[in-house]
């Protein structure tokens, strides 16, 4: 009985230990370096658990966003209808 006990403890604690915690937009926009590797990572892997996918999710998002903004924002224009 008591070797039951142990092992199924021993079992829950090493499931644990496979948690990847699931970042938020924010969290990816103020840590430049977590989302270079976020997306790096995704890039990369060929089956992801439901965190990372979550993760990949959310840094492509940012990702995304961001080079629009820097587009939006970029001071010039390859418009031609646009320029004066």
């Amino acid at each position: 009985m008591k070797k039951t006990l142990l092992l199924a403890a021993m079992g829950a604690m090493l499931a644990g230990c496979a948690h990847q915690p699931v970042y938020t937009a924010h969290y990816y926009r103020t840590h430049k370096t977590a989302l270079k590797k976020e997306i790096a990572f995704c890039a990369k892997a060929e089956k992801l658990s439901d965190s990372e996918e979550k993760n990949c999710r959310t840094a492509q998002r940012v990702q995304s966003a961001q080079a629009a903004a820097a587009g939006l924002f970029s001071g010039g224009t390859n418009n031609p209808a646009l320029l004066p």
